[in-house]
């Protein structure tokens, strides 16, 4: 089966049991402080046009074609993608900063005779979104997904605007599971050891932040946080290649 049609499977599980969908697994000591913020609008399967992610609007939001190229010879595929995107975000005091994404993706991959896929390094996505504080700056937002919980070690992820670096962690399970999912659940935010805010971006979404934060602060992280709630990953929307 493949991946894209796990993940919709999954999606559409999670779309039918509503308010049941558990919490991502989250360090306790930021789970008890945190205060989680309300989205309302986010499409599950299409998470497209506006939303509110607690008192912050997003809107604006205008998807790039998704671009794709590549080939597939004698088991052999090699697959590329990219796609960008664009919206605005709105606090609940009318301050409007504009963000910019885009994605891109490199996939080599060798398939048997029986059917067996191997993927080939360097299979990863690379994502990455700006946008600009009047206080603080430009910041950027940069990933790099191996795509499979097995390959966890190979992501890395940054926030930053060059004198400010937080660290971006992948998590894939959820509150009171062992197991953990194949694909990424949300995302966490660190500066050094500590949690200033999560993301769960499966379903309609969760939000948490750190309630001290200053207004930037909490401004820059929801503008991170709605640029990855409108990422779309591309090997979850990308279908191999026909062999020539």
């Amino acid at each position: 089966m493949k991946k894209g049609l796990l993940a919709a499977v999954l999606a559409g599980v999670l779309a039918l049991q509503g308010c049941s969908v558990p919490h991502m697994a989250m360090e306790s000591s930021f789970r008890q402080q945190a205060q989680e913020l309300p989205v309302e609008g986010r499409k599950v399967l299409k998470p497209n046009g506006n939303f509110l992610i607690g008192g912050y609007t997003v809107a604006n939001v205008h998807r790039g074609w998704k671009n794709s190229g590549g080939f597939n010879l004698f088991g052999y595929e090699y697959v590329k993608s990219r796609q960008r995107h664009e919206f605005s975000l709105m606090s609940a005091q009318g301050t409007t900063w504009y963000v910019f994404g885009a994605s891109r993706l490199h996939e080599k991959n060798l398939k048997s005779n029986n059917g067996i896929s191997i993927r080939l390094s360097p299979n990863l996505e690379y994502y990455a979104s700006y946008f600009t504080s009047p206080e603080s700056g430009q910041w950027h937002l940069l990933t790099a997904d191996p795509g499979h919980y097995q390959d966890r070690r190979r992501f890395e992820g940054e926030l930053s605007n060059g004198s400010t670096v937080y660290t971006v962690a992948p998590v894939y399970k959820f509150e009171g599971k062992t197991l953990p999912l194949p694909d990424i659940v949300g995302y966490e935010f660190k500066n050094g050891t500590e949690v200033l805010g999560a993301v769960q971006v499966l379903n309609n979404g969760k939000v948490w932040l750190q309630p001290n934060l200053t207004e930037d602060t909490r401004m820059v992280l929801a503008s991170t946080i709605a640029s990855l709630l409108l990422y779309e990953k591309l090997h979850d929307t990308n279908t191999s290649l026909e062999q020539p």
